[in-house]
């Protein structure tokens, strides 16, 4: 790569974080006509197409960035993994990106094929792509795979929603509670805004509970923003996710999960108090205890949901 197609290239990355795509592709655009084989200045180029809506073009531009950047794999150290190493790491973020143009153009099954091919490179999930294979599979009809998927993403709200999602429409309301309760713990702004109830004042975020800072206002609106076509003009999901919700086990639990929350937040807390309270957390979220209920929860639940007489409130 030419010193001018480098320097380019990170005036465009600049752009980028600024959200300004437009200039970006004019910094890529230079880049590539400094350096016509520059990997970096296509999939730049891609990325600002992409931000910019026109995911065909963005596919076009990544799978030429791909074109470019195969050859310099073969100097990469034999029997390393591909998360280790600049090129490994660019190649599957070529993958990444690659399949989320085919997913967003509603190309499900490439998306699928690149999605797996990504997690049998790198099998740790580095880019988190394994609760998105299950969106895919899901989107696909493919419900038994999308569970698959999902259940292996655990500790994902995304995944868990979704999760919740699959087990309602394959008629399993039990297990359906019982992700909706675990992505309930992992995102509670996300349940009130699927169910179209308030969220709790001041909710608290806390690393220890929630290391990868999903339980956010922010990640909920991104579920929404990506998935809200899954639950727009149901109204019977709206419904069966208040319902668990509003269910007195369940808002028991809640309390209990955002008490714990609350204190450890407190700055004061000494570091063998914030160790039990995180262990008594971890209980309270314990999928196993959770399950001990769910049929219970699922049978209340579907009595006030689909309106059943006591005696037909099967599970």
């Amino acid at each position: 790569m030419s010193e001018e197609s480098q320097r380019f290239c990170d005036l465009g990355e600049e752009h980028l974080r600024r959200e300004e795509p437009e200039e970006a592709l004019q910094w890529y655009e230079r880049a590539i006509e400094e350096d016509p084989q520059n990997p970096e200045a296509w999939s730049g180029r891609a990325k600002a197409c992409y931000h910019l809506g026109q995911l065909e073009r963005a596919d076009r531009y990544f799978r030429r960035a791909q074109r470019y950047l195969e050859p310099r794999l073969h100097e990469r150290p034999r029997r390393r993994g591909w998360w280790s190493d600049e090129s490994g790491r660019s190649f599957l973020r070529l993958l990444h990106w690659r399949a989320l143009c085919k997913f967003w153009m509603g190309l499900y099954d490439d998306a699928a094929r690149l999605f797996r091919r990504i997690l049998k490179l790198a099998p740790s999930d580095p880019l988190e792509v394994r609760f998105l294979l299950g969106e895919t599979f899901f989107r696909m009809g493919d419900l038994d795979r999308a569970i698959r998927e999902f259940e292996q993403a655990d500790g994902d709200p995304d995944a868990c929603y979704n999760l919740g999602l699959t087990w309602f429409y394959k008629g399993e309301f039990a297990r359906s509670v019982g992700a909706f309760r675990r992505g309930i713990f992992e995102n509670l702004h996300l349940a009130a805004r699927l169910a179209e109830l308030e969220s709790p004042p001041s909710l608290p975020s806390y690393r220890g509970t929630h290391p990868k800072e999903l339980d956010t206002e922010d990640a909920a609106f991104e579920y929404s923003d990506r998935c809200g076509d899954l639950w727009a003009g149901r109204p019977l999901l709206r419904d069966w996710l208040r319902g668990i919700i509003e269910h007195p086990i369940v808002r028991d639990d809640l309390r209990r999960h955002i008490e714990h929350l609350r204190s450890l937040g407190e700055q004061e807390l000494s570091p063998g108090e914030a160790a039990r309270i995180e262990g008594s957390n971890a209980t309270l979220r314990d999928p196993d205890r959770l399950a001990r209920t769910d049929v219970e929860v699922a049978a209340d639940v579907m009595r006030q949901v689909f309106r059943l007489p006591t005696t037909d409130a099967g599970v």
